[in-house]
């Protein structure tokens, strides 16, 4: 009987079954690209021992079926310019997807933005100009202060920030 990715009964001789594992995996990364840390987690979920799965993770890296790296470098690609997102909240997302520091700083040293794309100032502005308007009505530094907020959230940088504020007329004093 088998119960939610768990192997009941044949538990011990299945989860220790490297070519199950493996099997697996690739059915995991058939559907979807995916990293390192989710499909380790997932490969446990259904029962897989540790060592197992380090050894299965292992292999699938070193023939290039699974690379962190690539991962970043996909998701920044499908992020960036689609979501007006800084790079502190594009980064976040692919930390709590389990890409390493490394490897994201690989990704985005790698990466060149479409042409045509917006850069990070330019999303920033995009961001400013929509949320304008909500604020348009309050007294102009609770404004300021709302809308530097607001690009925080959106995972965008200080000087990046500043620089927006002065180009779409906000003023940038304290």
């Amino acid at each position: 009987m088998r119960t939610r990715g768990t192997f009941a009964g044949r538990s011990t001789e299945r989860a220790a079954d490297p070519d199950a594992c493996r099997e697996a995996a690739l059915a995991l990364l058939e559907r979807t690209r995916r990293t390192r840390a989710d499909l380790g987690r997932r490969l446990r979920e259904k029962g897989y021992a540790e060592a197992v799965v380090a050894a299965v993770i292992e292999r699938l890296a070193g023939v290039g079926l699974l690379d962190d790296v690539e991962y970043a470098r996909a998701f920044i690609a499908g992020r960036w310019g689609r979501r007006a997102a800084g790079w502190r909240q594009i980064e976040n997302d692919l930390r709590r997807r389990g890409v390493g520091a490394a490897d994201i700083a690989a990704a985005r040293a790698g990466f060149i933005p479409q042409e045509g794309s917006a850069d990070e100032a330019a999303m920033a502005r995009r961001v400013l100009a929509q949320a304008a308007r909500r604020y348009a009505g309050l007294e102009s530094r609770v404004r300021q202060q709302r809308l530097y907020a607001l690009l925080v959230r959106r995972g965008f940088d200080s000087d990046t920030i500043q620089r927006a504020l002065r180009e779409g007329g906000e003023s940038t004093e304290s």
